[in-house]
């Protein structure tokens, strides 16, 4: 099972995030499920119950505030074909938790991205002509209480998600 340290929007900004989309591109295709928005701190890859057990301790000694992140920017990635919802200004306790995750995914052997940490929601993907610009301008306020540890495989619909654990953020 392919795993990733993972962000997830409070319920009622996930759905308002979906509405959203539907009324920009109500015809668009391949569009994520409102259940799998996420924003990713750092893959995993392939873990086995070990290395699990080994980053749950490194990630029990965290000490980090919940994060709170403006969504107010749209992209499209033409090589991969995904439409994404992202920031314009990403805040430092942002950056500074997806390092300390980053540290945990290469204690247990995860090899890291070569790219710089670009936090998003993917709303489609696979999309093989960009998007029109969005008929309203995105401005949402995503809050993040816990860290959580998804796993994904693969199915006929596309990923299939689920949530192994989950880390509160704020004082302990």
């Amino acid at each position: 099972m392919r795993t990733f340290l993972t962000l997830v929007p409070e319920q009622s900004t996930a759905l308002a995030i979906y509405k959203w989309c539907e009324l920009c591109w109500p015809g668009l295709q391949r569009r994520i499920p409102v259940q799998n928005y996420h924003l990713t701190l750092a893959f995993l890859g392939d873990t086995d119950d070990r290395a699990l057990q080994k980053l749950s301790e490194v990630i029990d000694d965290f000490n980090h505030e919940p994060i709170q992140l403006k969504l107010n920017d749209v992209g499209y990635w033409p090589e991969p074909g995904v439409l994404w919802l992202g920031s314009d200004a990403v805040p430092d306790s942002l950056v500074a938790l997806q390092k300390k995750c980053r540290l945990a995914a290469n204690r247990i052997g995860a090899r890291g991205s070569a790219r710089q940490y670009q936090p998003h929601i993917t709303l489609a993907r696979k999309i093989t002509v960009p998007p029109v610009a969005a008929l309203l301008e995105p401005d949402f306020l995503f809050t993040a209480h816990s860290v959580e540890l998804w796993g994904s495989v693969r199915g006929s619909q596309g990923a299939l998600y689920s949530t192994l654990a989950q880390w509160q953020l704020g004082a302990r």
